[in-house]
Order: C-alpha cells, then sequence, then structure tokens
C-alpha cells in the first residue's frame, strides 16, 4: 500500500529514534523517555581531556567522610538536586547553630519553592547591621543561576563545610552570604539531558526558569521572584563583593578558571582594585594549585579563533556582574571550563572562592576606599554603553589548543575538530573600552503614576522614588519615538529567532527619540526619581530612552507606542487639499515625500502624513511618557 507523502516522511524519520520496545510516558521532572533515542544520540561527544592533576584535590574529602559534600561522596559525579542541597545545609546548620543560619527569602519562586540563602559568620548577630559591626567583608556568593553549571554550587557546599567543620581560619576573615540555588524552578527539573556541551556531572537541572526566562538577563527588568530576591538581597546587606559562577563553552583552551568584572564600567576605582590587586594575587594562588586563570572568553568566532576574543567587560546591566557594578558593588562572572573534567571545574572554583576571600580580607581597606569613591562619584555625562576601539586589536598570549578543520557531511562545509594538545597562539583581544552611548545626568525623572508596574520595579531595585501627594505641574523633556521597530536581543536565540518576536518573554522596542518641551501636570502618585541618590547611575539605565537597557526598550511601555484615532479618507483628503493651497512650505514638503517609492505608493501613509501636520493628531502617540527635568 503507498502512503501519502508526508505520512512516509514522517513514519520514516520516526524510525530512526524509536526503538521496538514500548515507551513509558515522559514523566518530570525531565520529560525524556530516552529509550526513544539511538544509543548515539545519548551520549555528549566532547573533545579529550587534557590531562590534569592539579595540587587542588587536597581540599576534596573522601566519599567515605561523614561531611562528604554529595558531590565528593560520588566520586564527583552527582551534584545534589535542590531538595539535596538544601538538606545538606540543614545538616551543617544544625552541626554548627552558631556560624549558620539558613532562612528562605522574600518572595517563593513562581512554582511555589522556597529560594534560600546562607548567611555564614562568626558574629552572634547575621543581620545586615550586625554583620557590617563585625568589622568584616561581607561577600555574596550566588550559584545555580544556570542549574546546568552547578560548579559554584558544589565548590560553594564544600567551602561551607570546611569553614564550619574543619575550623578553617578563613571564617575568621570574612562573612559570606550564599545562595546555592538562584534558579530554584530550573533546578527542579532534573536529568541527564540538560546540557549538552558539558563534561559532567551525570545530572543537573535546566537552563530557564519555571516561566523559561534566562535568570542572568533580568536584572533591569526584574521579571522575576529569583531576581527580585537577589535585588533585595543587595539592598538589605550591602555586600562588598559580588560572584556569580558560571560555566563556559564555546571553543577548548588550557584555560580552566575564567572571570570578568566590568572593564571601566560604572565603578571604576572597584574594577582597578580587582585589576591591580587582587587578581594577580587570585592568579598566583589558582596556578599554585594546578589551574590555569584568564579573563572571561568569548570567541569571535568559534569556527575561527583566529580572529580573537572579547572579554565580558562592559556588557550591559541586565547581567550579574554589571548589574552589581552599576549599583557600586565590585562584582565578577566566573566562567568555569565546561569541557574540562566536572571535579577540575570544582576544585578550580573552589580554591577561586578561597583566594578571593583571602585577597579581599586582607585588603579590605583599599576595597572600602574604592567602594567609597565609586559610591560617591556622579559622572556627567554617563556612558551607557561601550563599543570596541578603532583601529588594528592588541594581540595576547593564549594558551589555546591544536585543532583541525575537516569536511563534514553533516553541515556541507568544515568544522572545527579539537584536540587536547596544547598550543600557545597570539590572538587579537577586543574588549569594550570606548564609550558609546553617553547620556547627560538629569536633575530627574517623572514617572506618571498610571506605569505602575515600572514604579514597582524602581522600588524593587531599591531606588529613592519621592511620591506626589497630590498633582503637580513641571516642565519637563518628553520624548516621542520616531522609526519604531522591533528590537533585537544582546544575543541571537538560536533556535527560536525566526518563530517569533521577542526576548526573555518581552517585545522589545527600537526606535530614535526626539525632545519634546511640555507643561505637564502629574497625577497623584506619581514619583520623582532624583539621578544624584546613590543607585541614580542604575536609574539612568532604566530610565534613559536611549539606553539599551531601559522600561522603554524592554517593551514596559509598548501600549503607548500605538495611535488610538486615525483619519477617514473623505475627511483627510480635502483638507489635505485645502492645506496645500494654504501652504507653498507643506508642498515642497510633501513633494520631496513623494520622492521614497514605498511612500508614494502607500496611500494610507500619505494621508495620515497630512493627519500628522494637524491638530487632531493625537499629541500623546509613541510617547515615551516618563519626563525628564533637565
Amino acid at each position: 500500500m503507498h502512503l501519502p507523502l508526508r505520512f512516509a516522511i514522517v513514519s520514516a524519520f520516526a524510525a530512526l529514534h524509536l526503538s521496538p520496545h514500548a515507551h513509558a510516558m515522559p514523566a518530570a521532572p525531565d520529560y525524556v523517555d530516552d529509550s526513544q533515542y539511538l544509543s548515539a544520540a545519548r551520549q555528549r561527544v566532547l573533545p579529550p581531556d587534557i590531562p590534569w592533576r592539579g595540587d587542588s584535590q587536597r581540599f576534596a574529602a573522601k566519599a567515605d567522610d561523614p561531611w562528604a559534600t554529595p558531590l565528593e561522596a560520588s566520586g564527583f559525579k552527582h551534584t545534589p538536586a535542590y531538595p539535596e542541597t538544601i538538606a545538606y545545609l540543614n545538616r551543617l546548620a544544625a552541626a554548627k547553630p552558631a556560624l549558620l543560619k539558613l532562612s528562605p527569602m522574600a518572595e517563593k519562586t513562581d512554582q511555589g519553592h522556597d529560594m534560600m540563602m546562607a548567611v555564614v559568620s562568626a558574629a552572634a548577630d547575621k543581620s545586615p547591621q550586625g554583620l557590617r559591626a563585625s568589622g568584616k567583608p561581607l561577600i555574596y556568593v550566588q550559584a545555580g543561576i544556570h542549574p546546568g553549571e552547578a560548579n559554584g554550587k558544589d565548590a560553594g557546599l564544600m567551602l561551607i563545610r570546611d569553614l564550619l567543620i574543619r575550623d578553617d581560619a578563613l571564617l575568621s576573615k570574612v562573612n559570606l552570604l550564599f545562595v546555592p540555588t538562584v534558579n530554584v524552578d530550573g533546578d527542579m527539573r532534573y536529568g541527564k539531558y540538560g546540557r549538552i556541551n558539558q563534561n559532567g556531572p551525570e545530572q543537573t537541572g535546566w537552563r530557564v526558569n519555571g516561566r523559561n526566562l534566562n535568570l542572568n538577563r533580568d536584572f533591569t527588568k526584574l521579571d522575576s521572584p529569583e531576581i527580585r530576591n537577589v535585588a533585595r538581597a543587595l539592598n538589605d546587606y550591602q555586600p562588598d563583593f559580588f560572584i556569580d559562577t558560571h560555566s563556559t563553552d564555546g571553543v577548548n583552551y588550557q584555560y580552566d578558571v575564567t572571570y570578568c568584572n566590568n572593564g571601566q564600567g560604572w565603578s571604576p576605582a572597584s574594577s582597578r582594585w580587582m585589576d591591580q590587586v587582587m587578581t594577580p594575587e587570585v592568579y598566583r594562588e589558582l596556578r599554585r594549585y594546578g589551574h590555569e586563570p584568564n579573563v572571561c572568553i568569548s570567541m569571535n568566532d568559534n569556527e575561527n579563533p583566529d580572529k580573537g576574543y572579547y572579554p565580558y567587560y562592559s556588557d550591559l546591566a541586565r547581567f550579574s556582574n554589571q548589574y552589581a557594578d552599576a549599583r557600586g558593588i565590585p562584582a565578577i562572572l566566573v566562567e568555569l571550563h565546561a569541557l574540562k573534567p566536572y571535579k577540575q571545574q570544582v576544585l578550580g572554583n573552589y580554591v577561586l572562592y578561597r583566594a578571593i576571600f583571602d585577597s579581599v580580607s586582607r585588603h579590605y581597606d583599599g576595597l572600602r576606599a574604592a567602594i567609597a569613591k565609586d559610591r560617591a562619584a556622579r559622572p556627567d555625562p554617563v556612558t551607557l554603553t561601550w563599543k570596541e576601539a578603532e583601529g588594528k586589536p592588541k594581540l595576547v598570549d593564549f594558551k589555546g589548543v591544536k585543532f583541525d578543520k575537516v569536511p563534514s557531511p553533516i553541515t556541507g562545509d568544515k568544522i572545527v575538530r579539537w584536540s587536547n594538545q596544547p598550543r600557545d597562539y597570539r590572538l587579537p583581544i577586543t574588549p569594550l573600552t570606548v564609550p558609546d552611548l553617553i547620556a547627560a545626568r538629569p536633575k530627574a525623572y517623572v514617572v506618571p503614576a498610571q506605569w505602575h508596574e515600572v514604579i514597582a520595579r524602581l522600588r524593587a531595585h531599591g531606588i529613592q522614588l519621592r511620591e506626589l501627594s497630590r498633582p503637580e505641574t513641571l516642565d519637563v523633556t518628553v520624548y516621542r519615538l520616531d522609526d519604531i521597530k522591533l528590537g533585537t536581543p544582546f544575543e541571537p536565540d538560536r533556535e527560536s529567532a525566526d518563530k517569533i518576536p521577542g526576548y526573555e518573554g518581552r517585545l522589545l522596542i527600537d526606535g530614535k527619540p526626539s525632545p519634546l518641551q511640555r507643561k505637564v501636570t502629574y497625577p497623584a502618585g506619581s514619583v520623582m526619581v532624583d539621578p544624584q541618590q546613590p543607585l541614580g547611575t542604575l536609574a539612568m539605565l532604566l530610565l534613559e530612552p536611549s539606553s539599551p537597557d531601559s522600561f522603554l526598550h524592554w517593551g514596559f511601555f509598548n501600549a503607548n507606542l500605538t495611535s488610538a484615532e486615525a483619519p477617514e479618507a473623505y475627511v483627510m483628503e480635502p483638507m489635505a487639499r485645502r492645506m496645500l493651497a494654504e501652504s507653498p512650505a507643506l508642498r515642497q514638503a510633501f513633494q520631496a515625500r513623494l520622492k521614497d517609492p514605498k511612500f508614494a505608493k502607500d496611500r494610507n501613509a500619505r494621508l495620515n502624513w497630512f493627519y500628522e501636520q494637524t491638530p487632531f493628531a493625537d499629541s500623546n502617540r509613541f510617547l515615551y511618557p516618563v519626563g525628564v527635568v533637565r
């Protein structure tokens, strides 16, 4: 019997991955019945390991140690899912209640889970005030914002165990806030088939949260309870240092521990302190224990390493370390190399923690001075974004590996095949170091009361607001957007870029802001935002219309980017004739517009062009409603 072509194709495809056996119904948490797939499709195909025998292995507990972490007990194969992680921390807290306090953060996740934070300190008072009164540096560490990148969590459990159970002297030098898993909902989606480019552990959680949001893109818009919790913790505790831990893939190289601050950024004194004081010490300590550090690496072309790489300097405040930097908190984003064996990743992160904690404690006075300088500064104008310097980029030594490019019957061209044989290169490095978008620091922003979601997000950030108790009339600059179009994300969404517009659940907007001077009466409940406050630079990043991380760009004001009224042709056409008869200048402008073939062929565009020249057109059309007091 001949099958219809479409049915035959589908059946043939199904035969490729369905086994002859009965299949289980895919079930939580990962919803994968791997018996339906070919054996070859169930095995990661990664580059061969670079041999490693780092001395950091001395820090690992034996598998039968009663205080071995779940990872150590499994021989570095099993990272604990969230319930097991919290159970281990609760066990530590029960053993050392004077040193460890474990408590839920303010908001539950969208799936109803508590997001827990551990406060590790010898101080009896573990409140924000008590930790500050201790006189010791307070370091905030978060892990599991991408649960598949679990090394920071596992290294943190090891370190807290050593601080508490092994009476590590480091506890006398620092206070620690540790969030083992920011993305709890993602971690609850736990299984074998998470991140395809990662060398262990055997099972992990999932990259995005329960609403499919990438939480390390949420630090400005604050759509998730998870990142609102982080913002509250930073507000309440005001830590002296911020660490966000990840792992990275992309290409193969010798480096296993990399991290970036924010370049010149919004807290330049703190960045200089890290570059000049902390990082040389941390690098020495990592090398002492058999790890190879570098700045974080993003190749300009993963298929052609000769094009060099850029470190994650001066990206955007939607990312964790840049957000902390905009708040005046020294911050780094850590990237362990995902192609290295997982044991090597975790131990590298462990040594990194220790080295940073030690450096911060020994140079605390200098760090505090840098923080104070950054928080007191009110630069004007303010750099919103940076770009790459023009001209020939600087060449740097790069510890890579040998590779070949081989013909591929799959792709139809050549593909990189990485070896594990070390090879040193000289490559261009292309950081974003030159100010690009800049804006003058205004006297104030005014957010109208009806935009209550934006006001709530400003409050969640901890930005100081003055709420109007009665209507107030102000002379302000507002902005009308011209050339409105859908915005593009910072990074390509590889799978869905051609399916729907938008990014991270938001319909991004781009446009050219044109200033208008107005006298506006703002209703009671509107808020004034002073950019001279400590979080004034962050407020500018959120409210300046040209900022790529503004609420405008993220789509919070999309309802205003439409026109509620339009003319009928039987009214507008005769009115346009009269307007042309009255104004030679208008006739000349219309003739100029007709030179655009697209405009000339569009009947409605021609009528609307005249409508825009009348007082009947909505004066609030395409308006960004936040007023700016210059």
